[in-house]
């Protein structure tokens, strides 16, 4: 009896797991295939900071939840569709020659890198074992993916 009951639970996960995937644009195994090649370019704990630091210094601006305000824009969405395909340095560069906006160049290379790592994992890319390093030149070598249906 037990064996069925596991079976039966199995199949209701695997079913409602093909449920979730067959919803996803170009089909659900596609899908995990790209969030599972998205490279990882921060670390969990560098997205925390930066989040921390994105509350004090961005979230004036960007809002509290990274949606923009009438002035400013979102920092999720298309904000991301803009940045794909281009260096991961490039974004690094730009936050810290015109962020925060009043204070242009005031964060710390670190400071930009922690925030960096928490725009990337507001837009669901993926923490990895590596720290995003706090220059732009080893950066300039990894290309932001385009965003994924299963992001």
């Amino acid at each position: 009896m037990r064996g069925q009951t596991m079976r039966g639970v199995t199949g209701a996960v695997l079913f409602g797991a093909g449920l979730l995937g067959a919803g996803l644009p170009g089909g659900g195994g596609a899908a995990v295939a790209r969030l599972a090649a998205t490279p990882a370019f921060y670390t969990e704990a560098q997205a925390e900071q930066g989040a921390a630091i994105y509350g004090e210094r961005c979230a004036m601006c960007h809002g509290a939840m990274l949606e923009g305000t009438y002035e400013t824009p979102a920092l999720t969405g298309k904000f991301v569709a803009n940045w794909a395909g281009r260096p991961v340095g490039d974004l690094y560069d730009y936050l810290g020659r015109a962020m925060p906006q009043f204070a242009p160049g005031s964060l710390s290379g670190e400071d930009n890198a922690r925030v960096l790592a928490y725009l990337l994992k507001a837009n669901g890319y993926r923490a990895g074992q590596t720290a995003l390093p706090a220059d732009g030149a080893g950066l300039h070598r990894a290309v932001l993916p385009a965003p994924g249906p299963a992001r």
